[in-house]
């Protein structure tokens, strides 16, 4: 197993990028978890304060790593277009990288709380990309967030609130548009997190919307106590 931090130019978010890459020793072809961090975070959480590569080691899954700079993994209404680069020049530069897998069966993407927000958008705008998305305390409920932003600018990368709904942003928009939908969903929070009412309402939408998924629920807070 290796560890790879890259830093590179990216075209379609017009700025330098980091990259962490958790990458197995074999002859390619690799599983790939793409795994986002939550908001105040960057490429090296998930390093720095979990064991996932620990929990990689020795398999043949490949682990990618980056920024989402608080603007939730979306393409932003006053800004730069992070879902664009998540869900299309990231998976073809690290496919061209790092050998990794082109099967859809073989890719998933796993976020912890805006994490799980984004990995859920990417998974339902892009109902054939992914294998599984894992979810995370996760913050399923983007209008709330809105209304209580918590010392977070969302007029950037959502727009007024009524944009934020005309752009489908909010994700139970998605599952009522939902169609062909070949994506499991994984939804998993713990019982002492303040938010733990996204989860469960959410679980609940999908499973009201015909979409395959699992609901988690154990003792943890919103923390990396929980999330690793």
């Amino acid at each position: 197993m290796a560890l790879i931090n890259i830093n590179y130019e990216s075209k379609t978010l017009g700025m330098p990028v980091m990259i962490n890459a958790i990458i197995p020793q074999g002859r390619g072809n690799y599983k790939t978890l793409y795994l986002l961090h939550g908001m105040g975070g960057d490429y090296t959480t998930w390093i720095t304060k979990s064991r996932v590569a620990d929990y990689v080691d020795n398999t043949d899954i490949a682990v990618i790593m980056i920024s989402g700079d608080n603007k939730c993994y979306v393409d932003n209404v006053h800004g730069r277009k992070y879902f664009t680069f998540l869900t299309e020049e990231l998976i073809e530069i690290c496919t061209n990288w790092f050998g990794l897998s082109c099967d859809r069966k073989d890719r998933y993407i796993a976020g912890m709380s805006m994490g799980g927000y984004g990995a859920v958008y990417a998974g339902l705008k892009k109902p054939s990309m992914y294998n599984t998305v894992f979810s995370y305390s996760g913050l399923l409920n983007i209008l709330e967030r809105y209304d209580k932003p918590q010392g977070i600018d969302m007029f950037p990368v959502f727009g007024t609130r009524q944009q934020l709904i005309d752009n489908n942003y909010d994700l139970y928009t998605l599952i009522n548009h939902a169609e062909n939908v070949q994506t499991k969903y994984v939804i998993a929070c713990g019982t002492q997190d303040p938010r733990i009412h996204m989860s469960r309402q959410f679980s609940e939408a999908l499973t009201n919307g015909g979409i395959p998924n699992v609901y988690r629920e154990s003792p943890g807070a919103h923390d990396f106590a929980y999330w690793d």
